[in-house]
């Protein structure tokens, strides 16, 4: 299995002018070397370059959601439009969640969708060592719904597995196991 490596630079866009040229943020990527690192991020097919119209919010391992100033916060963790640059001279326009410090257990990623589209959700793992995994999956949105993608993150002995979770906690082989309420 080939392993890559994505950078992801935050872009802040609320509240900025128009006609100002935007800067990027560093992602928490950068700062979080030694630390368990999870990014949750979704993007749209088959065109890359523009960002995907959903909100995006994940619930870790403790119930705390991530993403929602109406729960406990978690320190380390930043969410928004982001670009991921990766080895390929593609470049791709997310929206995406990071968490620096990552614990392992199950966790929810909700996917609130304005409008039809097909997208590709990428979960990345690494427990801040040299143990890494992601998975990806494509999926089709529909105006108005709201999706609750299920997963596990395990991390030891330099090992991370990343896995899709089904409606009764099972682990899923490959494809995710939503569920959508409208």
């Amino acid at each position: 299995m080939q392993k890559s490596l994505a950078v992801l630079i935050i872009v802040v866009a609320a509240g900025q002018a128009v006609g100002r040229e935007v800067k990027p943020a560093l992602s928490l990527r950068y700062s979080c070397f030694e630390k368990p690192f999870l990014s949750v991020s979704m993007y749209v097919l088959p065109h890359r370059d523009i960002f995907p119209d959903v909100e995006l919010r994940l619930i870790d391992p403790r119930g705390r959601a991530l993403g929602s100033a109406k729960q406990r916060r978690v320190l380390k963790f930043r969410s928004g439009k982001v670009i991921e640059i990766a080895k390929q001279p593609t470049r791709s326009k997310a929206v995406a969640a990071e968490v620096c410090g990552a614990m392992q257990g199950d966790y929810s990623l909700v996917v609130s969708e304005h409008e039809n589209g097909q997208y590709r959700i990428a979960v990345r793992a690494d427990d801040g060592g040299t143990g890494n995994e992601s998975m990806t999956a494509g999926v089709l949105t529909r105006r108005g719904r709201t999706c609750t993608y299920p997963f596990r993150v395990l991390m030891s002995d330099h090992s991370v597995s990343v896995k899709w979770l089904g409606s009764t906690d099972h682990v899923q082989t490959f494809l995710p196991d939503p569920s959508c309420t409208e």
